[in-house]
């Protein structure tokens, strides 16, 4: 049996594996968006939050504390069918109401299990906090997205527009990814946070911000008839701070994994690693562009 190491990727091969995984992934936001169905967007929905659960839970060393992740996927799923009801036309109420009740719903379930076993000191709570913060982490925040699905967003036709707001926030936080990526592999020297990430470099922050403003801009120049809300003015603040936010949701899911000594969060899309590798920065962006809109919805 050979004892050599696992070799590394080169940055090459990286590069290709990263490029051929983030093509098929637009190519999914591309049909959609074509699409345009709120079944496909729920099985999305329901699809990602549940196998970034599950990746979240595997990141956990100790197998004891992923004891309640049938209740965190029982709870994801219902969570999505009252959020994407509001997208279908059902009783607005329930949508608006989502979070709470989720988070009402899971903290019983848990509560019922847990009273079945004897108390473990601080394990007891250690295994109910973890369970909660991944819900919140992954299902909560990304929820944020079908909820900008839920706003009163129109074209300059006067049409439904929203999902075309949904790309503008895909494109921006993805194209901030790709820029630190490619800057700070080609030139990045200066380390940004090496004890939480030390592949991060200050060159690949200033490339996160370039790329982000060219996607912002691009997005604008493109259908800016579908996005009326967001001006010249709005495309490069909304650059600049979507971009600074997927830095830090990027560095957030860094701390998690250094926490749990793992370096991806899966092995779904090669050169890039999971599912939470994928959304980690869409976690923070998505609330904070959902915020930024209902300021401009007044």
């Amino acid at each position: 049996m050979s004892d050599r190491k696992t070799e590394k990727p080169s940055k090459g091969r990286t590069f290709l594996n990263r490029a051929f995984s983030s093509v098929w992934a637009w190519a999914i936001v591309v049909v959609a968006i074509t699409l345009n169905k709120p079944w496909f967007y729920l099985a999305m929905f329901i699809a990602m939050t549940v196998v970034g659960l599950a990746e979240f839970f595997r990141l956990v060393p100790d197998k004891g504390f992923r004891r309640f992740q049938w209740q965190t996927f029982v709870i994801t799923i219902g969570y999505a069918v009252l959020l994407f009801g509001g997208v279908w036309g059902w009783n607005s109420a329930w949508a608006d109401r989502a979070d709470g009740l989720a988070i009402a719903a899971l903290f019983l379930l848990i509560a019922i299990d847990r009273i079945r076993s004897g108390l473990e000191g601080y394990r007891t709570i250690d295994e109910i906090a973890i369970s909660i913060f991944g819900f919140v982490y992954i299902v909560i925040l990304f929820g944020f997205v079908p909820k900008i699905l839920n706003l009163p967003l129109v074209s300059e036709a006067g049409e439904n527009s929203a999902r075309f707001y949904v790309v503008f926030l895909l494109v921006v936080t993805k194209f901030t990814d790709m820029g630190a990526y490619l800057v700070g592999s080609m030139i990045g020297r200066h380390k940004m946070i090496p004890k939480i990430s030390p592949g991060k470099t200050w060159q690949g922050f200033g490339g996160a911000i370039f790329f982000a403003l060219l996607g912002s801009y691009g997005c604008y120049f493109l259908f800016s008839q579908h996005i009326p809300l967001i001006s010249s003015l709005h495309a490069g603040i909304l650059g600049v701070l979507l971009a600074l936010i997927a830095v830090l949701g990027d560095l957030v899911e860094s701390i998690l994994k250094r926490s749990f000594e793992a370096k991806d969060s899966g092995h779904m899309m090669p050169g890039i690693g999971g599912v939470l590798d994928l959304i980690d920065s869409i976690l923070l962006t998505a609330p904070v562009f959902f915020v930024y809109l209902l300021f401009l919805l007044g």
